[in-house]
């Protein structure tokens, strides 16, 4: 008898020390990530609701939750080639598998009628409407694009330009977050990246190219380009189209390539130095002042396809 009540109290025992502990474990991740996009989800469909959207198109995909008044088809669309340019970026980046810019997936606003886009910033978000606007670190993290109105740009062109500020997005989140990347740079990469996505042989490819051979040549009249136009302050022609190519070259250029992280580990704050600069990134990437004429020979014979 005595040897069945100990029984029973051990049994007892054993199940309120694993009660006790399923109270105190931590929630698994998969129930910790499901649990944010749930709220991610309640809290775009809120925001849009606060723009007079009030049946949303919400699609989930690995990364993201895109949303918007677009259709479903499109919003599919959109997914699918946020999610190649954002593999590339990752890949390029060298991301850890585990490794994210942001907690949960990012909310994408699609938005491409003004109207509502500047709704939703001013009522949702009480941010003035002044272009794309990310969050990395809000809870839920989210980006807002103001997509050229249909017509104007086509449906793949969109999708590229919003594919690229997030691969951008990528760049600057990287390791600590910390860098010092200047738009060209965050935007030069992403541009770049959502090209390459479609591929080297693509039309986009190719006509990027394309544009990039007759920008290193130089307005007519004018001075060839040299790389301090691609980071100074004044505004040059074929700006965009230069930096995204010099950017390309840093990231996925077999001989720049490998010098990457370096650059870019350059350019975050140090105790004595609150903002590096490019040249000061290039300096800690091994080009050196006196490398930097070779640097932009090397460039412009890779870039021009010699």
């Amino acid at each position: 008898m005595l040897l069945r009540v100990r029984s029973v109290v051990v049994v007892a025992l054993f199940v309120a020390v694993a009660f006790t502990l399923a109270i105190i474990a931590p929630v698994s991740a998969p129930a910790q990530d499901k649990e944010l996009v749930t709220k991610a989800k309640a809290a775009a469909v809120a925001n849009l609701k606060k723009a007079n959207i009030d049946k949303p198109s919400v699609v989930e995909t690995t990364n993201y939750l895109v949303v918007g008044s677009l259709s479903e088809e499109k919003a599919k669309a959109l997914g699918e080639v946020l999610e190649k340019t954002t593999a590339l970026a990752r890949k390029t980046l060298k991301y850890e598998e585990k490794e994210t810019p942001w907690r949960g997936k990012l909310v994408v606003y699609f938005m491409n009628d003004n109207a509502e886009y500047k709704a939703l910033m001013r009522r949702a978000f009480q941010i003035p409407p002044e272009g794309v606007h990310a969050d990395l670190r809000a809870e839920p993290a989210f980006i807002v694009d103001p997509a050229d109105a249909p017509g104007k740009l086509t449906d793949a062109d969109q999708y590229a330009n919003t594919a690229a500020r997030l691969a951008g997005e990528h760049l600057k989140a990287k390791g600590t977050g910390t860098q010092n990347v200047p738009e060209w740079l965050r935007d030069g990469f992403g541009r770049a990246t959502a090209a390459r996505a479609e591929g080297t042989t693509s039309k986009r490819y190719t006509a990027y190219r394309a544009q990039v051979r007759t920008a290193l040549l130089g307005p007519k009249g004018g001075r060839p380009p040299v790389l301090a136009d691609i980071w100074g302050d004044a505004k040059v022609t074929n700006g965009d189209v230069l930096a995204t190519s010099f950017a390309e070259y840093l990231a996925y250029s077999t001989a720049a390539a490998p010098k990457f992280p370096m650059f870019l580990d350059g350019l975050k704050p140090g105790e004595n130095n609150a903002a590096p600069t490019i040249p000061q990134g290039l300096d800690a990437a091994g080009w050196k002042d006196k490398d930097l004429a070779m640097l932009e020979a090397a460039w412009k014979r890779w870039a021009a396809g010699k």
